[in-house]
């Protein structure tokens, strides 16, 4: 009688381990299955030729002109189009938000994500939304659900990418020409007026003015750190008018190019604050962050070019 319990336990046992058994693997397969990890992912991403990232903030516009990418009708940083762009490829999509929270989940993305739009030409290619934190990235299509979604093998703020500030988009060169379309080149330093001094195309070279003999490599050095020289921040006219106070005072180096084409571009350096990592400039009329250490092979008076013949 207890040898016949004993089976009829085993029984229901191995019963209950095989329908736990079927559980599983059928929720397996059902999470496994209905998950597409491409469903933010572009076809022909490479034909994508304008972008759009709209928030309740700002809107980023980046199109492609044939020649280069712009932002807002300014040329954008090619790295930062390549990060984009790189970032549009990986994505992936991990598993859609838990039920218990989706609607929040969509009314938070909704209320202050932003709306990125891919473009083909004229045509809507992808339209989806983003929203995150340091640790989760979420991704919405227009009619759907939200998903958690990341990039294989990388650890970052995947939304990030869509929600900086339009000016971090530009091109952060500050001379973005070529050099050899120089026409003239004025570098005045109101502190020490005497080390002030120009340079221009003298007999097909190009040499400081009242120097008998211009040491060239030193100034082929000045000039390609020059035209190398990028701002770490270009500032809004908000940001920018919290220095007001220091672009009062007088710049402690000024340079101003004239190209070919009769066009000007003007750089104001002004002095280091204390306790300040970054050195303010002001070119043409936008504000812009420096970093001191790029500044180093700028900071040249008239003396530092004189040939050894001085």
């Amino acid at each position: 009688m207890q040898t016949k319990k004993n089976i009829k336990l085993l029984v229901s046992l191995i019963s209950i381990i095989v329908l736990i058994i079927i559980f599983f693997v059928f929720s397996t397969s059902k999470n496994n299955t209905s998950v597409d990890k491409g469903i933010f992912q572009i076809l022909n991403l490479e034909k994508i030729d304008h972008i759009v990232l709209h928030s309740s903030t700002q809107e980023v516009d980046l199109k492609f002109d044939g020649t280069k990418w712009l932002v807002n009708g300014q040329e954008a940083d090619r790295q930062m189009i390549k990060v984009l762009f790189a970032a549009l490829k990986q994505i992936e999509a991990k598993r859609p938000v838990a039920t218990s929270i989706q609607d929040s989940v969509s009314k938070e993305i909704s209320k202050s994500g932003v709306k990125i739009s891919c473009f083909e030409g004229n045509v809507l290619s992808k339209e989806f939304w983003s929203k995150g934190n340091q640790k989760e990235t979420y991704f919405q299509l227009v009619d759907g659900v939200p998903y958690l979604v990341t990039i294989p093998g990388y650890r970052v703020y995947l939304a990030s990418v869509f929600e900086m500030p339009s000016n971090d988009w530009r091109n952060k060169v500050v001379f973005n020409f070529n050099w050899q379309n120089i026409k003239d080149l004025e570098v005045v330093f109101p502190g020490d007026p005497k080390q002030s001094f120009k340079a221009s195309f003298q007999n097909k070279l190009f040499s400081i003015e009242n120097i008998s003999v211009t040491d060239t490599t030193k100034l082929d050095v000045f000039m390609n750190a020059l035209f190398q020289l990028r701002a770490e921040r270009i500032l809004t006219e908000s940001q920018g008018k919290s220095y007001d106070s220091l672009l009062s005072q007088k710049p402690i180096e000024t340079i101003t190019i004239q190209d070919i084409g009769n066009r000007t571009y003007e750089l104001k350096i002004f002095p280091l604050q204390k306790r300040n990592a970054i050195v303010i400039g002001k070119r043409n009329e936008e504000v812009i962050e420096l970093s001191p250490q790029v500044l180093r092979e700028v900071f040249r008076k008239k003396d530092y070019f004189k040939g050894q013949s001085q």
